[in-house]
Parts: C-alpha cells; structure tokens; sequence
C-alpha cells in the first residue's frame, strides 16, 4: 500500500506544481511535427476511431485498458484522446498512477483538428 501511496502523493504534487496533465491540440501538432517520441491511445469505440483518428494513434476502447497495461510503453509520453477529454483524463489519473507519463488532449477529439493529422477511413 505505500508505493500506491507514493503514487498518488507524487500525482497530487505535480499538479500543485502546475503539471496538469493535459496537452492543446497545437500543442500536440507541434510535438508531432518536432517528431517527438510518444505513444497516442485512442480510447474511443472501435467504430469512431476508423471513422476519423489521428494518424498513429492506437485504439484500445477505454473498458479495455486494463488489459493493455503490460503493452504501453514507459519511455514515452502516453497521449490519451477520448470524446472530449473526460474519460481521458480518468485514464490518464490511473496510467500516472501506475508510473506512466501520461496526458489527455484537451477537448478529446472535439478539439480544433485543423491543427492535427488525420485519418479518415470508409467502412462499407
């Protein structure tokens, strides 16, 4: 129980500290454009996700995270991209728990997508 606690004194002080574990649209353009090393998780049905999605990212519907943990890198910054924000900033709470660098994208896939690189996919 003390590394838990560990974790979430370390979370509850980078926030205190001005870390607010959320990325800007613009801000991710940039650091894609920069060719930063990061890991963009997609959380949102499988379905949304092929209709439009930001190129690279990895889509592992938010139920099933969890089974994932053991796949995500943690080396490199995690980008969590939901709807609009809240469900990733929950995911991104428990990664940073567990010791992942981890961030959501303000406004989830509502933000201004001017800025970012997209795939759009056609089902049939």
């Amino acid at each position: 129980m003390s590394e838990l606690r560990k974790a979430v004194d370390a979370f509850w002080s980078d926030l205190k500290g001005g870390r607010n574990n959320i990325i800007s649209c613009d801000q991710l353009n940039q650091s894609l454009e920069k060719g930063c090393p990061m890991y963009i998780l997609d959380i949102r049905k499988p379905e949304d996700y092929d209709e439009k999605h930001i190129e690279g990212a990895i889509n592992v519907p938010w139920a099933e995270v969890g089974d994932y943990l053991d796949d995500f890198p943690k080396d490199e910054k995690i980008i969590v991209i939901c709807y609009t924000g809240q469900t990733a900033g929950q995911t991104v709470a428990i990664l940073r728990l567990l010791g992942f660098d981890a961030c959501s994208l303000k406004g989830g896939m509502s933000c201004d997508q001017a800025y970012l690189p997209l795939t759009a996919t056609c089902s049939s």
